[in-house]
């Protein structure tokens, strides 16, 4: 099993598909916005690899946030 508290590309990749919606929209964010919007791609995605990336960068930015 991998070190989900490991910092990896893939996590980055995927704050940054979060961040880069609001971006796109020109809708201002804070790191709240981003956990909300990581919890809807994981609650839509069919991938288990995917829905476990998606709570590593949630817990990641609730470390940020506290």
């Amino acid at each position: 099993m991998k070190d989900e508290r490991r910092l990896t590309p893939d996590l980055y990749a995927l704050i940054g598909i979060a961040v880069a919606d609001f971006i796109r929209e020109d809708r201002a964010f804070k790191a709240n916005d981003v956990t909300l919007a990581l919890h809807e791609m994981k609650s839509e995605a069919g991938d288990e690899e995917f829905r476990h990336l998606c709570d590593a960068a949630i817990r990641l930015l609730a470390d940020l946030m506290h």
